[in-house]
């Protein structure tokens, strides 16, 4: 099976599902709209630019650098040489720069740090999915005071013989007694 090339730009945009909870929204606006529509028709401009939010807003990720569009100001761009990192200040994923102001990247979040590694060919690390596989490949000790310890299989091998080790001496020292 042939791989296939990736593009050379991909771009991360908000989830089209979203404009479900734009319509619900709605529905539950106009039922307190049509009570003084005249008073409280202005109301309805949250949820029609929620929905203009979510088509305009996305991250161009390129081959020159990551772009972002957003719904109010200018787009913002960064090329590799610039980008310091990525990091996350509650749900929004912020871009540093090497010098500059930091930018907040539209539609991308935890979940799409696979798909942002690979579109930025390793320039940014998805840490999170590499720390999850090697904890998957540890086993879990959870001691009696609730701490717990990750082992390789090796480390555990070695932690339950001296365990078990403890345990029977402890059996010889209760039979003399």
């Amino acid at each position: 099976m042939s791989e296939q090339a990736q593009p050379a730009t991909q771009e991360f945009k908000p989830d089209r599902t979203h404009l479900l909870a734009a319509g619900i929204m709605i529905c539950i606006l106009l039922i307190g709209i049509s009570a003084k529509p005249l008073l409280l028709g202005w109301v309805m401009i949250f949820p029609v630019l929620f929905i203009i939010w979510v088509f305009k807003a996305k991250t161009v990720v390129s081959e020159r650098g990551i772009t972002a569009h957003y719904l109010f100001k200018g787009k913002q761009s960064a090329t590799w040489e610039e980008i310091q990192g990525i990091g996350f200040q509650g749900s929004k994923t912020v871009l540093q720069r090497n010098e500059g102001d930091p930018f907040v990247l539209p539609a991308v979040s935890f979940t799409s740090l696979p798909k942002l590694e690979a579109a930025s060919r390793g320039r940014i690390s998805d840490v999170l999915s590499a720390g999850r596989k090697a904890a998957d490949e540890k086993v879990t000790v959870v001691h009696k005071d609730g701490r717990q310890v990750l082992m390789t299989k090796e480390e555990y091998a070695h932690y339950e013989a001296t365990k078990q080790g403890a345990a029977g001496q402890r059996r010889e020292a209760k039979d003399e007694a």
